[in-house]
């Protein structure tokens, strides 16, 4: 039989997804975006992946239709999401339309908090084992929302069993409501990460003044604040070429500072 004779395959220019794509596209779901160069941790935990191999995976997923991916900040990369046609792929059959751009960036910068900290020397000597977004979170706890419980952009729990709520903060909303928030937080987790862009100029300072004033007022109430930790969200979090033992040069583990 001649090469020409042969019969044409039936699923010929068809993409095809294998067990690493779904279990990076169950993780873009319970995130809900994440920033395309991330990614290449994602499908690769130990980092042999380049991002430009991550890229060839995302340009693969939006010719099947699974997800999109849009820019709008220079020195982030772009935004990856889930389409309806991926969000159906892993499980989520009633997904509404995507939103805008604008909506997914704080939760890109959570899912790039989430590989800082699970990348990072542990949280006060602990390992992250494991991760709750924000949206299984409000779930989980329907009734405490419900009665006005501050809503976590999600939990770590660490290897002693214990957790730590997280909390990104992108733009200050003023005072009175991020000290608030922290109360509520502070006291009802045992340690609460806030985590900041490092482009956000000026903009860790305040969110310094507002946990410490926030641990003030528990103190004085008479009760106990949970351990307050405060990070930088690098701009970079994987490195130009392949490193597979080491963040970004530069982004390294940004030092933690402990508050309480």
């Amino acid at each position: 039989m001649t090469q020409t004779d042969r019969k044409e395959r039936s699923d010929k220019g068809c993409v095809r997804i294998n067990a690493r794509d779904f279990r990076c596209l169950s993780w873009l779901l319970e995130m809900g975006s994440a920033y395309e160069n991330d990614l290449a941790i994602v499908l690769d935990p130990a980092m042999r992946t380049s991002r430009d191999a991550a890229r060839a995976v995302v340009r693969r997923w939006k010719q099947a239709d699974l997800v999109r991916a849009d820019g709008l900040l220079a020195n982030r990369g772009r935004i990856v999401r889930l389409t309806q046609n991926g969000a159906r792929l892993v499980g989520e059959v009633e997904r509404g339309a995507v939103e805008p751009v604008t909506a997914a960036v704080h939760a890109a910068e959570a899912a790039r908090t989430r590989l800082l900290l699970e990348l990072r020397p542990p949280v006060a000597g602990l390992p992250v084992v494991g991760w709750v977004s924000g949206q299984r979170w409000r779930v989980e706890n329907e009734s405490a929302v419900s009665a006005g419980a501050r809503v976590p952009d999600g939990v770590a729990w660490l290897a002693d069993g214990s957790s730590a709520a997280v909390r990104v903060e992108r733009v200050f909303r003023g005072m009175p409501a991020v000290i608030t928030g922290a109360v509520d937080l502070l006291r009802r987790f045992p340690r609460v990460i806030y985590a900041v862009p490092e482009m956000s100029d000026g903009l860790s300072g305040l969110v310094e003044m507002a946990l410490a004033e926030a641990v003030g007022q528990l103190r004085a109430d008479g009760s106990r604040p949970g351990t307050a930790t405060f990070v930088r969200i690098p701009d970079r979090l994987v490195p130009d070429r392949r490193a597979p033992d080491r963040l970004a040069p530069g982004s390294g583990a940004p030092p933690e500072r402990v508050l309480v």
